[in-house]
C-alpha cells in the first residue's frame, strides 16, 4: 500500500513539474540594428515574433528593439554571445573568422545559379544544408547562439549618384563593399570597393566619399538613398543574382533558448518550419515594390545583361574559390559545395520540391 502510494505520488509530481515546464513564462528582447519597417530583420522579425507568442499561448513574449537601440548589425554576434540581447539577426557577411561556412560559402555568390534560384529555393537549400551538416550548425552553438531562422536578403542590386546604365559605366566607380564577397564582386565589374558602414552609405554618397553602394532595394528605400543616387542597376536579369545562401539568420543565445520549455521550443520550431512560403513571398513582394518606390522617386533602373552576366562567370568563381578556402581550413567546403549544387539541380528540375 504504501509502496503504490508512493509510486502515485511520483507520478504526480512529474506530472506537475511538466506542466510546470509548460507553463513557464520567458520573456526576451530581440535587438536589432535596423528599422522595423526593414523587411528582412524587421517585418519577418515581427511576424515571428507573433506566431511565437501566439503559438505559446503568451508564454514566451519578445520585445522588439530596432534601430541599433541596443546592438548594432556588426555588433550583434558579439552581443548575443554575452547575452546583451538574446535574440536577433546575425548578418553572417560581417563575421568571416567565427561563422567561415556562412560568411565564407553560403555569402558568397555563384553568379550562374544566382540568376535562376529564386528565394524560396535559396532559403530551401540553406536549411538543408544547415540541418545535413553538423559543421555548418556547430559554428554558432561552439559560440553559444544557436541559429533558428534563415531569412535571404533579395539580390543585390548597385544604386549610385553616377549615369550608371551599364556595366561598363560601373567601371573606376567607388562602391561600399562589405564582408567577403561584395567587394570580389564590384572588383569584377571594374568598380573601387571602399569599406564604410551601412549606415554611412547615404553620407558617403552625399559628400563623394563613394559614388554607390551594392545593397538591395528595400534598404535603397528605407534609407532615402535615392535621394542621393539616381540610377540603380540590377545585377543580372530579371531580379538579379542572389547570394548562394541566406545571408541572415535570427540567432538566440543557448541559454536563453534553453530557458523556454522544451514543449515551446518545439512548438516555435514548427512556426519556424511554417515560415518558408511567407518569407519568400514577403521578400518578393517588398522587392517589386521597393523597384516600383525607387522609380517614383525618379531613379532610372537599367540590369546587367546575359553577357554581362556571362563576362564576369569568366571573370570570377567565387562560390569554387569559397569552397576550396574552407577546403583548406579542414572544413567541408567542397563537399558542400556539391550538395549545394546537387540540390539547386533538384529545384530547379522540380524534383524536389520543399
Amino acid at each position: 500500500m504504501n509502496r503504490q502510494l508512493a509510486v502515485t505520488l511520483g507520478l504526480t509530481l512529474a506530472l506537475l513539474g511538466v506542466a510546470d515546464a509548460q507553463a513557464q513564462n520567458v520573456e526576451m528582447v530581440y535587438a536589432s540594428g535596423w528599422p522595423k519597417t526593414h523587411v528582412q530583420v524587421g517585418v519577418v522579425a515581427d511576424e515571428w515574433i507573433r506566431q511565437i507568442e501566439d503559438v505559446t499561448k503568451g508564454r514566451v513574449k519578445i520585445r522588439h528593439v530596432p534601430g541599433g537601440a541596443l546592438l548594432k548589425g556588426e555588433a550583434m554576434l558579439d552581443g548575443l554571445k554575452k547575452r546583451v540581447a538574446d535574440c536577433g539577426p546575425v548578418v553572417t557577411a560581417f563575421f568571416p573568422g567565427q561563422l567561415p561556412i556562412s560568411a565564407t560559402l553560403l555569402a558568397s555568390i555563384d553568379i550562374d545559379l544566382g540568376n535562376k534560384l529564386d528565394i524560396r529555393g535559396t532559403t530551401a537549400i540553406n536549411n538543408k544544408l544547415f540541418e545535413e551538416f553538423e559543421e555548418f550548425s556547430g559554428e554558432y552553438l561552439k559560440l553559444g547562439v544557436r541559429g533558428l531562422v534563415w531569412v535571404p536578403t533579395a539580390p543585390y542590386a548597385i544604386i549610385s549618384r553616377k549615369q550608371t546604365l551599364t556595366m561598363a559605366d560601373l567601371q573606376g566607380q567607388k562602391l561600399r563593399g562589405f564582408g567577403l564577397t561584395v567587394p570580389k564582386f564590384e572588383s569584377a565589374m571594374g568598380a573601387v570597393p571602399v569599406a564604410i558602414a551601412n549606415t554611412e552609405m547615404y553620407s558617403g554618397m552625399q559628400t563623394g566619399i563613394i559614388d554607390g553602394a551594392m545593397t538591395d532595394p528595400p534598404i535603397m528605400v528605407n534609407s532615402k538613398l535615392y535621394e542621393v543616387a539616381k540610377y540603380v542597376i540590377r545585377t543580372g536579369p530579371g531580379r538579379g543574382t542572389s547570394l548562394a545562401g541566406a545571408s541572415v539568420v535570427y540567432a538566440c543565445n543557448e541559454e536563453s533558448w534553453q530557458s523556454i520549455s522544451q514543449a515551446d521550443r518545439a512548438s516555435i520550431m514548427k512556426v519556424i518550419g511554417g515560415m518558408k512560403d511567407y518569407i519568400a513571398k514577403t521578400m518578393d513582394e517588398t522587392t517589386d515594390a521597393a523597384f516600383t518606390e525607387l522609380e517614383a522617386k525618379g531613379v532610372k533602373i537599367s540590369a546587367l545583361t546575359g553577357a554581362d552576366v556571362a563576362e564576369l562567370k569568366k571573370r570570377m568563381n567565387l562560390f569554387e574559390d569559397a569552397a576550396k578556402e574552407l577546403d583548406g581550413k579542414g572544413l567541408p567546403g567542397s563537399k558542400i559545395a556539391a550538395r549545394y549544387r546537387e540540390l539547386a539541380a533538384d529545384y530547379l528540375s522540380g524534383k524536389w520540391k520543399p
